[in-house]
């Protein structure tokens, strides 16, 4: 058990960027004698509008070992290009009777090299005796791109906490005006007797219960100054529980974005011959082109059409007609529709009720 929180969490990269920054996950990936395989592999689907361009890209492995770390043999991968085939982790803890290690990599060039694909893959092999655990693998994406402009940090590595502790983690990051904040991130659970609270500045904005596993986080529209104060509480209503919650990764982003706002003006469900018809008026209310847009059908809460729309600029409309089978509507269900659209690495919605 431990005994008190441990915190070795390193700084990676903060600065400004004319564009964005991404976080997206993987994992996790269990290797050994006892999961029957000691290769394996984690895909990344990564969206790329043809007119951004990544500047940097950071993988993050995060590994649980029962060896120490001269011990840990292996090789790796990523896009098939070899990395290493040393184990050559930047953090090492401690976590009762087995070790967390942190292992990152610049993998620009590789990018560079091979050329991008909306999906990448990070492969290992593990050639020890004992298991190798990936919980979780990160690739952290800055973007450089028109119409957005974001400032951040990004840490890594382990703050240890036991349950009924909590941590306080403090962080700069450079403020930019009318901006919004956002916190994403990875912890690792190990009870699902265990609740994690985190506070930003005093202000709880997120709470996790019932999860086992790295689960990842995503907390929009919080409030970032130039400094911060992060606080994670472990609670637990039973004593049994001995193991930790691990805060493994943080990404704060204060981002000004021109916006596309795509909203639902009128829309109607009509009778034909052969069925049914939505009839539906879409306005970009914006302040930019989405990169992509759909609009779905949804009859009590399962999407039965759906249709791409153009891409508005702002102050467009469209009017749009989407033809629904008999079959396809129940009679007394509740009808919406939803406005999908994405910028970037984000997605927005709105949406409407018809019936």
């Amino acid at each position: 058990m431990i005994s008190k929180a441990v915190n070795e969490m390193l700084t990676v990269k903060k600065g400004i960027v004319n564009g964005e920054v991404a976080l997206v996950s993987s994992g996790p990936l269990k290797l050994g004698i006892t999961y029957g395989s000691k290769s394996g592999s984690l895909p990344f689907q990564i969206p790329l509008p043809s007119y951004a361009k990544i500047k940097e890209l950071t993988l993050e492995i995060a590994v649980t070992h029962s060896s120490e770390p001269h011990n840990v043999k292996w090789r790796v991968w990523f896009n098939g290009f070899p990395l290493t085939r040393e184990f050559k982790p930047q953090i090492t803890v401690k976590a009762k009777d087995k070790f967390f290690s942190k292992v990152l990599f610049d993998v620009t060039p590789v990018l560079q090299a091979k050329g991008f694909s909306e999906e990448l893959i990070l492969a290992i092999k593990y050639d020890g005796n004992e298991n190798l655990v990936v919980d979780h693998a990160n690739l952290v994406i800055t973007y450089e791109a028109p119409e957005a402009k974001s400032s951040y940090i990004y840490c890594s590595g382990a703050i240890l906490i036991p349950p009924q502790t909590s941590v306080k983690y403090p962080f700069e990051i450079s403020e930019l005006s009318e901006g919004f904040g956002e916190l994403r991130g990875v912890m690792i659970v190990s009870s699902k007797l265990s609740e994690a609270k985190i506070l930003l500045n005093g202000k709880n904005i997120y709470s996790a219960t019932n999860i086992t596993g790295a689960e990842e986080f995503h907390v929009e529209n919080v409030d970032l100054y130039a400094k911060n104060i992060l606080e994670v509480h472990h609670e637990t209503s039973n004593t049994q529980v001995k193991d930790f919650i691990n805060l493994s990764t943080i990404l704060a982003i204060i981002m000004q974005m021109m916006k596309p706002k795509l909203d639902i003006v009128s829309a109607k469900l009509e009778s034909h011959d052969e069925g049914k018809k939505i009839i539906a008026t879409i306005r970009n209310n914006g302040l930019s082109k989405p990169d992509k847009a759909w609009l779905l059908v949804i009859d009590t809460g399962v999407v039965v059409s759906r249709q791409k729309l153009p891409e508005l600029s702002p102050g467009e409309e469209v009017n749009v007609e989407i033809p629904c089978k008999k079959q396809t509507l129940s009679k007394h269900g509740l009808i919406f529709i939803r406005a999908v659209w994405t910028k970037l690495s984000r997605t927005f919605t709105s949406e409407m009720r018809i019936r």
